[in-house]
Parts: C-alpha cells; sequence; structure tokens
C-alpha cells in the first residue's frame, strides 16, 4: 500500500518500471523497517527510565512460570531489539547504560 501511494504522488506507474528503492529515494522517505526499529528503541528507553513501581515495567519484566509449548521458539520482543542493538554496534548492557541518557540515546537512535 505504501508504494502504492509513492508511486501516486511521484507520478510514475508499474509500466514506468522504476524500482521501489529509487521511488523512496526521490520522494526522501524513510524506509519503513528503519522508522519501525527507531520507534522500538526509543519505547526500549522509556522502559528502561521508567519508575520500577509503573505496571508496564512490572509486566514487561516479569517471566512466565510453567513449561514452554512445543515447537519454534517464540521471537519475543527483547530478542529483537538485541539484534537491533547488536546491528547498531552496541552490546544490551553498553545500551542499558545509554538508554539513561536521553541525549546519548537519542544520537544512538537516530
Amino acid at each position: 500500500m505504501e508504494m502504492k501511494y509513492l508511486r501516486r504522488v511521484r507520478g510514475v506507474t508499474k509500466m514506468h518500471k522504476i524500482r521501489n528503492e529509487k521511488i523512496g529515494e526521490d520522494v526522501e522517505i524513510e524506509p519503513l523497517m528503519e522508522f519501525i526499529e527507531k520507534r522500538q528503541l526509543s519505547w526500549w528507553e522509556h522502559q528502561h527510565r521508567m519508575n520500577n513501581e509503573r505496571p508496564v515495567k512490572k509486566i514487561w519484566e516479569s517471566k512466565v512460570q510453567g513449561k514452554k509449548r512445543r515447537g519454534r521458539p517464540e521471537r519475543t520482543w527483547d530478542k529483537t531489539l538485541n539484534e537491533i542493538i547488536t546491528r547498531r554496534g552496541k552490546t544490551w548492557r553498553e545500551a542499558k547504560n545509554m538508554a539513561m541518557n536521553k541525549k546519548t540515546w537519542s544520537r544512538f537512535v537516530h
């Protein structure tokens, strides 16, 4: 849907055979996955600075008791963020320390 809109803004159709990346560059739009990662990192930082008594933080830090279900391991939010942080060249511990300083974290995310 996004590309359909961007093609329309740019004034081209699929018949013009212009790649999606080229249209994105021309319109100067940020890739969707990059935007999502920035938002996830923003929320992660917010949770780390949050008071420990807040229900959101309690739920986030809680662990499920019991046996795991059969099959493929679930993809957790923590694992996803760990991959993003690693891809950006930091460890989980470094990122956690950076999250306490809003300006440093902002530079890391953007």
